[in-house]
């Protein structure tokens, strides 16, 4: 019987012209966006800006949200479940570095997220602008 995980995440859509900052992880194939894991107790849209400052040592802001996304993979003897509440956010600084060594940052443009192999894959068509309808976002955990 296979292991089961779950991760719910809060990751950022930032924009640089016709392009997005994407990320990769040291030994993986796979691209994704700026952002990461939401702690118990912890609301979407903070651990989204506490990412943002612990990976980029930026501060960003949010600007709308965008949508959930349910995505799911294989990696060993576990099946990883994840549900990925997705924002769109802007950052001041111009220089992208990362704060992690394990993580990579880059800017890509829609013709690239393919190749790139953006996760999760439904990102791909939106960031093309086949865009969601208007969404709602409402948390009890948030405080802002």
């Amino acid at each position: 019987m296979k292991k089961k995980q779950f991760h719910r995440l809060a990751r950022a859509v930032i924009r640089k012209g016709d392009s997005f900052l994407l990320a990769k992880a040291e030994g993986w194939q796979n691209s994704f966006l700026p952002g990461g894991h939401v702690e118990i107790g912890e609301g979407a849209e903070t651990a989204l800006l506490r990412e943002l400052q612990e990976e980029l040592g930026v501060k960003g802001k949010i600007t709308s949200f965008l949508g959930d996304f349910e995505h799911s993979w294989q990696h060993e003897d576990t099946m990883h479940f994840e549900l990925t509440h997705v924002f769109e956010a802007v950052i001041d600084e111009e220089q992208i570095e990362s704060q992690e060594p394990h993580l990579r940052f880059f800017w890509a443009t829609t013709e690239e997220l393919e190749e790139l192999d953006l996760q999760p894959y439904p990102l791909i068509n939106t960031l093309r602008g086949n865009q969601l309808p208007a969404s709602v976002w409402r948390s009890t955990l948030e405080t802002n």
